[in-house]
């Protein structure tokens, strides 16, 4: 698919102007560090399934948090690709990822934890999505960019990682920071709050992908971002 519409709005969002807060779910993060599942549940079964454990906290978060770091040492947001159209983890790997950075020195502070498929109604197992739910997934989707630009970020990278549109467009956020005239780039900086775990093929050569990563979004401008994620060989998909 070529870049639609609302994935250039997506980018034409970062402004950073005042506006109202966007209410997200969030994994309380010691449910993933002691989860013993093969992977993550979607967020429907976590809803409905594990309401005596409270693995579901809401979190407002406003521009307001995103220029004040607010949440940075607190919260994790999991940039990742789905490995297949209806499972972002068939063999758990994404889940291992997570839990080892979660009980690492760099994770020990986080509370809590984004990742689209656990924090985000899916249409998993297909019908489940209610039209509140399909509401409420355009509302979040909307202004994901709170997320990478606010909190801390795990990117989970592998070799199909670089190619797609989301992907890329949360690496290239979780390397800025906001200010109150603009996004800045934070790589090598005190404001640098991205981390990259290579899996599957990528971490056999793991120094080599990280730093191609790094090159190809650290300080681009959000113009060149836009001009980057509109060439014809960045797949765009909805995971």
């Amino acid at each position: 698919r070529r870049t639609t519409r609302f994935e250039m709005e997506m980018l034409s969002k970062l402004s950073l102007q005042d506006g109202d807060s966007c209410t997200f779910f969030m994994l309380d993060a010691k449910f993933v560090r002691t989860f013993r599942g093969k992977s993550l549940p979607f967020f429907q079964e976590l809803r409905d399934k594990f309401t005596a454990k409270e693995p579901l906290v809401e979190v407002a978060l406003d521009y307001a948090d995103v220029v004040k770091g607010t949440h940075i040492e607190t919260t994790l947001a999991v940039s990742h690709r789905w490995m297949q159209p209806d499972d972002p983890d068939p063999d758990g790997e994404q889940l291992k990822a997570l839990k080892d950075f979660l009980n690492s020195p760099d994770g020990k502070k986080i509370e809590r934890v984004w990742i689209d498929s656990a924090c985000m109604p899916q249409d998993q197992p297909k019908g489940s999505c209610s039209e509140a739910d399909k509401k409420d997934f355009k509302r979040m989707l909307a202004e994901v960019n709170r997320l990478y630009l606010g909190s801390t970020v795990l990117i989970l990278l592998d070799l199909s990682y670089v190619s797609r549109f989301w992907t890329q467009f949360e690496s290239w956020l979780s390397m800025q920071f906001a200010t109150p005239d603009g996004l800045k780039p934070a790589v090598g900086t005190e404001n640098e709050r991205h981390h990259i775990v290579c899996i599957q093929n990528a971490a056999e050569q793991s120094e080599l992908h990280e730093k191609m990563l790094i090159q190809s979004w650290a300080t681009k401008t959000p113009e060149q971002a836009h001009a980057f994620l509109s060439k014809p060989d960045v797949t765009v998909t909805n995971q």
